[in-house]
Formats: C-alpha cells, sequence, structure tokens
C-alpha cells in the first residue's frame, strides 16, 4: 500500500465542534519573556487549552516548551476548542456557543461574541471562516471581527461535520439527503450525492480533497476539484458503525485517511484516497477495550488512536506491520484532543497539564502546559462577549449548562481537534490474552496481524509469538482460496505472507498459526479483505473515427490482477458496465471532434484515474473520376438538386475530383449508365464546393455514404 506522507499543507482548515450549555467567556493578558516586549512565539506551535486553569497556551513545537499563556480565558472546569489557522487562533466553548478571538502578537483575546447555537462547529477556510449550526445553517462570519458576512445559507439538519478543503472550498455532510453540499465565498454550489437518503456520512479533506464514508453503504468517495466522484469499496465490516457512523479526523495532511470501526475489534482502516489501496488491523489486539477509542490521526507511517481511558494514544507503525510503544499524554484519564498542525501530531489533556507533540519519526516531547519559568499573569477584568444572531437567525439562545459537562458524541458531529469518544474512567487494565499463552512454556499466539489489499493479491503481516519456541508459522484462509507464499515462515521470520488468487468480489480473513513443540497457537482472525484494489486507468485508449461513430478500444489496467473489470464511458457517449475491452459508439455528427473519457472498475471500487481519447470526424477526403459524359457536358450544380450551375466538365473529359462526403438529394436517372441514384456528392471546385449526382461519379456503391466516405452532417 503505498501512503503519502504528510506535506504541511498549511492550506487545510481546522474545525471545532462545541456542545449545549451558555456561559460568558472572559479575557486577561500574561506577558511571556519581557512583559513589555511583543510575546516571540514560535512559527511551528500550537494553542492548546487547559480547562483545570481557564487558561490557553502556545508551545513550541520543535522543543516542547510553553511561550506564550492567556489565563482566564473562561471559568475553570469549562470545555473549549481551539480552532487555529495561520495567524487565527478562535476559542469556541463547546456548551456555550461562544467564539473568541486571541491576537496572537499580543497575547490578549480581542473579540468575543455569543452565537446563541448550541454544539456551532466553527470552519477556518482560506481568509474566510464559517459558523455551522448543525441544526441547519452555515454562515459565513469574518474570523477577525467575527460579525457575519452575506446571507445564511439554510441546508436540512442535522448537519454532519464540516471541513474546507485547499481551495478555501467548505464541504458539509447533509445526511438526510446523502449528499455533501460545497459553499465558497459564502454561496451554495452544486450538491454531490455521495450516498442514500439518511445515511450517516463520516467527511474528512485529505490531501486538500473531501473524502467522505458512508457507513451504511461501506463505501467512501472522493470528491475532485472538478465535481468528479471515485468511489472505493470498505470492508462489509464497516456496517457495523450503525447509525453513529465511523470515526475519522476532519482533516489529514497526506491522502491517507485513517477509519475507526466502533465495537469490539476496534477495525482500523487506513484507506488511500489516491490509490483506494486499505491497510486494516484490530486494535484489540492491543487494548482491552476497543470500543472506547477515539478519533484516529495519522503522522508519517503511524496511526495514533486516542485511549482515553489510560491517558494515552495506541500507536500502530503499518511500514514496521506491528504495534509501537503506545504514547503517554497523562497518568489520569483524560478526555484527549488530538490534532496534527504543520507536520506534528499534537495530544492535549484538556482537563489537566498533560500534552505532548510527536514528530513525523515517533518521537514526543512532553509538554508542560504548567510550566512555572512563564512568567505570571497580568489581568484584566471579564468582558461580557457580545451577542449576535445565532447561525439559525432566529436569535434564540442556546440552553444552559450549569454543570459545564460536554455533550454526548453524535458520530460525524466529532470535533478537530479530535476527542475521545465517550470515554470512561480507567479501571485495571488487564494486558490482553490470547489463545495459547496458557503457560511460560508454550508459545503464544502471533500478534497484530494486519492485512493489506494488492492487485490480485492480499499482503498479511504479522508479530512473532511470546515464550516457546516456535518452529513455523502457517496461514490459514477463509473461505478457502488463493495461493499461500511461502506455505510457511520459519520461527525467525520474516513475518509476512502472501495470498495470491482468489476472488475480487469475495472477502477473505487469515489466521496466523505458530506451531511449536507441544502444538499450537492461533492468531484472532483478520479484517476481512480483498485481493484486489481499485483499478487505474485503462491503457492504450483508442478512438478510431468511422461516419457517425467511433471504435473504442483499450487495455485492461496495470493493477487489474485478474480481477473481473468493468468500465465507465463519459463525453461523448455515456455507457456504465462495459465488459471486454472494446465499444462501439453510433450517433455522432460528422465534421466535429468528440472527446470520451474511460474509468475502470472492479468490486474493490472504481480508479482514480481516467484515460481519455479523441475522435477525430472530419471528413474524409478522396479523390474519385467523374462519369457519364461521353454524350454531353457535365453541369456542376450549386447544391444537392437539378437547379443551377457553377461550372461544366467538358463532354468526353474525365479527371479525378475530391469527394469531400455524400448526403441525399434530388433522384437521378442517367441515361448514359441507366442508373438511378439520389446520392449526391459534395466535391472541391474552383476554391469552393460544387456538386455532383453519385451517378455522374466513380465513388464505391453498395451503400450510404459509401465507405471510406462520410455523410454530410454541415
Amino acid at each position: 500500500m503505498k501512503i503519502a506522507l504528510p506535506r504541511g499543507d498549511r492550506r487545510t482548515a481546522v474545525i471545532a465542534a462545541v456542545a449545549v450549555g451558555a456561559l460568558g467567556v472572559g479575557a486577561a493578558i500574561v506577558g511571556v519573556g519581557v512583559s513589555s516586549a511583543s510575546p516571540r512565539l514560535a512559527d511551528v506551535g500550537a494553542w492548546l487549552w487547559s480547562s483545570a486553569r481557564g487558561s490557553v497556551v502556545h508551545a513550541n513545537g520543535l522543543s516542547g516548551q510553553v511561550d506564550g499563556r492567556i489565563d482566564d480565558v473562561a471559568r475553570p472546569g469549562r470545555d473549549l476548542d481551539v480552532v487555529q489557522h495561520g495567524a487565527t487562533v478562535l476559542l469556541v466553548d463547546r456548551a456555550a456557543g461562544v467564539v473568541s478571538r486571541v491576537e496572537p502578537s499580543r497575547l490578549t483575546v480581542v473579540r468575543t461574541r455569543d452565537f446563541r447555537a448550541a454544539r456551532i462547529q466553527i470552519v477556518v477556510a482560506g481568509d474566510a471562516a464559517y459558523a455551522v449550526d448543525p441544526e441547519g445553517t452555515v454562515q459565513r462570519i469574518d474570523p477577525a471581527t467575527l460579525g457575519p458576512v452575506g446571507a445564511p445559507v439554510a441546508l436540512p439538519g442535522p448537519l454532519g461535520r464540516a471541513a474546507a478543503d485547499g481551495g478555501g472550498t467548505l464541504w458539509v455532510p447533509v445526511p438526510e439527503t446523502g449528499r455533501v453540499v460545497p459553499i465558497r465565498d459564502g454561496v451554495k454550489g452544486t450538491e454531490v450525492p455521495v450516498g442514500a437518503p439518511g445515511d450517516p456520512l463520516a467527511l474528512t479533506v485529505a490531501g486538500g480533497l473531501p473524502v467522505v464514508v458512508d457507513a451504511r453503504a461501506a463505501r467512501a468517495v472522493t470528491i475532485r476539484a472538478d465535481g468528479t466522484r471515485t468511489r472505493f469499496t470498505l470492508p462489509d465490516a464497516v456496517t457495523a458503525a450503525g447509525r453513529g457512523g465511523v470515526l475519522s479526523p476532519a482533516t489529514t495532511e497526506g491522502s491517507t485517511v485513517p477509519i475507526l470501526v466502533p465495537g469490539r475489534d476496534g477495525l482500523l482502516l487506513l484507506l488511500d484516497s489516491a490509490s483506494g489501496q486499505i491497510a486494516q488491523t484490530k486494535l484489540s489486539q492491543a487494548v482491552a477495550d476497543p470500543a472506547a477509542l477515539g478519533v484516529p490521526q495519522v503522522l508519517g507511517t503511524r496511526a495514533y488512536i486516542p485511549d482515553s481511558g489510560a491517558g494515552r494514544l495506541i500507536v500502530w507503525d503499518w511500514a514496521a506491520n506491528g504495534f509501537a510503544a503506545p504514547v503517554q499524554v497523562t497518568t489520569r484519564y483524560g478526555d484527549l484532543q488530538v490534532f496534527v498542525r504543520d507536520g506534528l501530531l499534537w495530544a492535549n489533556d484538556g482537563a489537566g497539564d498533560g500534552a505532548v507533540v510527536v514528530d513525523p519519526e515517533g518521537r514526543a516531547r512532553r509538554v508542560r502546559k504548567d510550566e512555572p519559568d512563564v512568567p505570571g499573569p497580568t489581568r484584566t477584568p471579564w468582558t461580557e462577549p457580545t451577542p449576535s444572531a445565532g447561525p439559525t437567525g432566529d436569535g434564540a439562545s442556546a440552553p444552559s449548562d450549569p454543570t459545564g459537562s460536554p455533550p454526548p458524541r453524535t458520530g460525524p458531529l466529532s470535533a478537530e481537534p479530535t476527542r475521545t469518544r465517550d470515554a470512561v474512567p480507567p479501571e485495571a487494565s488487564p494486558t490482553p490474552t490470547r489463545d495459547g499463552e496458557s503457560s511460560p512454556q508454550q508459545s503464544g499466539a502471533p500478534g497484530a496481524v494486519s492485512v493489506r489489499s494488492g492487485p490480485g493479491r492480499i499482503d498479511v503481516a504479522f508479530s512473532p509469538s511470546v515464550g516457546g519456541e516456535v518452529r513455523r508459522y502457517t496461514l490459514a484462509v477463509s473461505p478457502a482460496g488463493g495461493e499461500v507464499t511461502p506455505a510457511a515462515v520459519a520461527g525467525e521470520g520474516p513475518f509476512r505472507f502472501t495470498v495470491a488468487g482468489g476472488d475480487c468480489a469475495k472477502e477473505y480473513t487469515v489466521v496466523v498459526v505458530a506451531q511449536w513443540k507441544g502444538g499450537e497457537a492461533r492468531s484472532a482472525p483478520s479484517g476481512a479483505a480483498r485481493p484486489c484494489v481499485a483499478p487505474a486507468a485503462p491503457a492504450n485508449f483508442q478512438a478510431k473515427a468511422r461516419n457517425r461513430g467511433a471504435d473504442l478500444s483499450w487495455s485492461a489496467p496495470e493493477n487489474a490482477g485478474g480481477a473481473d473489470v468493468t468500465y465507465s464511458l463519459s463525453g461523448a457517449a455515456s455507457k456504465n458496465g462495459i465488459t471486454g475491452t472494446s465499444f462501439g459508439v453510433e450517433g455522432l455528427k460528422n465534421a466535429r471532434k468528440h472527446e470520451f473519457t474511460l474509468k475502470a472498475r472492479n468490486s474493490a471500487g472504481e480508479g482514480q484515474a481516467t484515460a481519455s481519447a479523441t475522435a477525430d470526424l472530419a471528413y474524409p477526403r478522396h479523390a474519385y473520376e467523374n462519369a457519364g459524359n461521353r454524350q454531353s457536358d457535365t453541369p456542376v450544380r450549386p447544391g444537392p438538386g437539378k437547379d443551377g450551375e457553377i461550372g461544366r466538365i467538358p463532354k468526353g473529359r474525365h479527371r479525378p475530383l475530391t469527394v469531400i462526403c455524400q448526403l441525399k438529394g434530388a433522384s437521378v436517372a442517367e441515361a448514359e449508365s441507366g442508373e438511378t441514384s439520389d446520392v449526391w456528392n459534395r466535391i472541391e471546385w474552383n476554391g469552393g464546393v460544387g456538386y455532383l449526382s453519385d451517378t455522374l461519379m466513380k465513388t464505391p456503391r453498395g451503400a450510404f455514404p459509401a465507405a471510406p466516405l462520410f455523410q454530410c452532417d454541415d
């Protein structure tokens, strides 16, 4: 599986979801460094919330040191999200619907506004920002003043989590209609169908392009800049997510989308939205309660999954085909906020002082949000938020929430920075045991089994058994099918198998069996994978012109891998489900160019890449001699009829004439040859065109038009 590494794309928007309640938000200033000087915040860094102190701090991403703090932003215990995009830093009270803007150069809150909407989302898209009320309204706002810009956009609620693409367009899922809606410069664009009405939709902007996961249909749809869609088939197990849908981040810096299917297996998928390849593993191999895990993130070759019950991040390294050591964020239960910014991953315990920053190599640095060396605050009085009409425009106040407790998670409305999902206080967490770990002498079961779909194959990787002396590992495939290579792996590795062949329309699971002197130990079944990937572009696509049609031909994609592939044709002609590698198109207009686009599809989905070809139906001109003038001159007519004359061919003279095309006209009976025909030839004549009856030309016979000539269509 080709996994795209982060590109440091600073255009990617960061969003935050907020929840029910009401609270006045105030601000106070803290000097950092020399109190009389302007603060010097690191260019590579992030703002982190601390509800215990009601403060927000800025940390250097390269050192982990805190270099700025604003105290008394909210009463201790409140839950705020931090939305940061370039120089724009917004604090969003999840319960109250109150938004404040931070001026980083002055370490102060300069603007606060009450949007009067519970669970509001604030999304920054380029130079614009949006307030998304999940009840069904999207309002563009000025990120500096927080005031409305233009009229709100009304959509059927409840809305899914919105995100902005690399071009500054906001994408809003509308599950009720099964569509996503683009909004640019505050104006609604053409809705894009991605699922059936009512399907749970999870949106991730990956590498600047929207990717929507429909859990009910087990399908992912990528939307390209030109509006075209590419569909990928996900494992059937994705449907187990139910109405709540899957967990995925709002944005990723590369094309890889991590998808967590909530449930006892904790199935984690890594979808490469550029190629459609899927790698997967079960997090139940590493944690006792995968159902309590939060929204995954990716950085480098690792996926990071928040485990709030243990205050840590579970780390799966798909390049090393195994679980890396967990990253401990806090020693207490913590609702972890996890996000990627400028090529670094941040994990923050919003309710405590724990936080870490992780680089692409997996090295973690601890952030001390309570750093004592940061100068103490210079407080200013609290300011009341400026009330404004909420995104719904009805002026209704948000319901109060005196307890300050966060709301329950609502599927696709999870926030960015992402938070853990329905976490519970930690209890004793026993290490998961596997079959075959009953005694120190025997070998334990193989672990960290992962599968990855490839063209015509499934790649299997696993970690070795612990304890005992394994003689060899074998692989059991269900249902039976395909050829396993090698037949066995030695106890010292390498710990990989390949299952070649099989049916692309079927899903296969594998079990790794460790064989030792006293018996065997079997791993838990893997996730289900197909022995195929979404096909690449068809090769050698050509369009051969013929009269009023074209003969199209191509070769199967290079990564088809023997899978049954069908093709979808669009452009001058449309046709889905084409089998084989050729297709004839009828009904085209001559004297025009016709463009065709071809896309391949198999049971794994559609390829993003397409092939293009052009059929040029220009008239094929050919020279033929005139005929039938032994008795008289041959008149050249101005049109396909017997009237008028623009020239003559003298009696008895025969010469080649260039025929442009043929058409129907007046019927002519030629006495000399006894032939009757209503076919006329358009010929080149004295720098222009003229017309001769077919009875007066030595053109091919037998059809209209007579090949290789085309019919006149102009």
